[in-house]
């Protein structure tokens, strides 16, 4: 009940959006979001799926005043994700709990998707609301390294726009320090500024399509048949481990799930590529965002061998729609259309986020919801270590 009061929360400050109510109020509004986000997030107590992982990592990680030991400096830097191992050990040094971690977390990704929205939507609490339906539970609220990557990579979209290769591979490296996916990003500088012609597009998707629909393989011997030279190295052992171990290499079925994924693909798409030359007239990032949802598109429906690398992958190309759905609902002028295309972007909203906000029993580590400090304050027996448990016998 309490993530499907702040889902209808935001929205109605959505609809206060589209009517044109004073642009202050529009940013207090967008400040009062994030400043949630930040809040239910970074105050979260053994809520979500990753809490305990993360708990047990600061445990094994010692103080920063071991870096100057060399086999210290083999604990601190345990995974290649060597930005967050060293926030680990310096909050390890100060005393600090994973509480602390979870919240400069929250602090500094909410910063960089404030700082994004800010830039590129033409509807900062549209954007919000298909943010918080696409990654606030899985990444904020559980998977917060990868989390951080996309919003630092979000942020440096706008680099790609500028032709500042260097700073955007900078910005790129530094949320690759968080979570190793990011460094898969590098090549997407090339991709995304230039400008493919809308029946090129429609011919790539139409092909994805056949090769997802006809089960067409060819993913899972092309890395195989790359990396094993390369086993030595983390990064290629990872792939390998996606592409070779049959928890991680199963195939995307075709469930119901699905069958709606595939229809929001169609019409989005198909919406796009109509009103192309309009919405690129209206918004100059645009095109840099269709061209990161045409990459989306490739790795659902490319990429369906391997589910799970294809989803990791596709989370850094879901913040596309977080600027493609707003441009699409003020493309029109007329109220009732807008409201047409909200509406569109709200049943959107509703379907990516609905475990969550309707309490699915698959979703039951979300909830019920626990803030550290009321929790802490009036000494509340956490439910965190047996709902976990709970998920973990639902996902077997």
């Amino acid at each position: 009940m309490f993530y499907l009061l702040l889902f209808l929360l935001i929205c109605l400050f959505t609809i206060f959006e589209l009517i044109n109510i004073e642009y202050k109020y529009q940013t207090y509004m967008t400040l009062f979001v994030v400043l949630i986000f930040v809040l239910i997030a970074g105050l979260r107590y053994e809520t979500g799926v990753d809490w305990l992982v993360y708990e047990k990592m600061l445990e094994t990680t010692p103080p920063i005043t071991d870096i100057t030991d060399a086999f210290g400096r083999v604990l601190i830097f345990s995974t290649p994700d060597y930005g967050y191992c060293l926030l680990m050990s310096v909050v390890k040094y100060f005393g600090g709990s994973i509480q602390v971690i979870f919240f400069i977390t929250s602090c500094v990704s909410m910063f960089f998707v404030y700082k994004g929205v800010n830039c590129y939507s033409e509807s900062r609490v549209v954007s919000l609301l298909i943010y918080f339906s696409l990654f606030f539970f899985i990444l904020d609220m559980s998977g917060l390294r990868q989390g951080f990557s996309l919003s630092v990579f979000f942020y440096s979209i706008k680099y790609i726009h500028q032709r500042k290769f260097w700073i955007y591979l900078t910005m790129i490296l530094f949320a690759a320090s968080f979570h190793w996916s990011a460094y898969l990003l590098i090549p997407i500088y090339f991709v995304a500024k230039r400008r493919f012609s809308s029946v090129s597009l429609v011919v790539f998707f139409c092909i994805s399509l056949i090769i997802f629909f006809f089960n067409i393989s060819w993913l899972e011997k092309t890395i195989t048949a790359v990396f094993p030279s390369l086993e030595s190295e983390v990064f290629a052992a990872k792939l390998l481990v996606y592409t070779t171990n049959d928890k991680f290499s199963e195939g995307r079925q075709l469930t119901a799930n699905t069958i709606a994924s595939i229809l929001f693909y169609i019409t989005t798409f198909a919406f796009c590529i109509f009103y192309r030359d309009r919405l690129e007239k209206r918004n100059k990032y645009f095109y840099l965002f269709f061209n990161i949802y045409i990459c989306q598109i490739f790795t659902f429906f490319c990429l369906y061998e391997l589910i799970e690398m294809a989803d990791r992958l596709r989370l850094y190309f879901l913040i596309s729609n977080v600027v493609l759905f707003p441009s699409m609902i003020y493309l029109f002028q007329v109220k009732k259309e807008r409201m047409l295309a909200f509406t569109y972007a709200g049943i959107f909203a509703f379907f990516s986020c609905m475990p969550y906000i309707l309490n699915a029993p698959t979703t039951i580590a979300y909830y019920p919801y626990q803030n550290y400090v009321i929790y802490k304050m009036f000494n509340i027996e956490s439910t965190g270590p047996q709902r976990l448990q709970k998920h973990s016998e639902l996902h077997e």
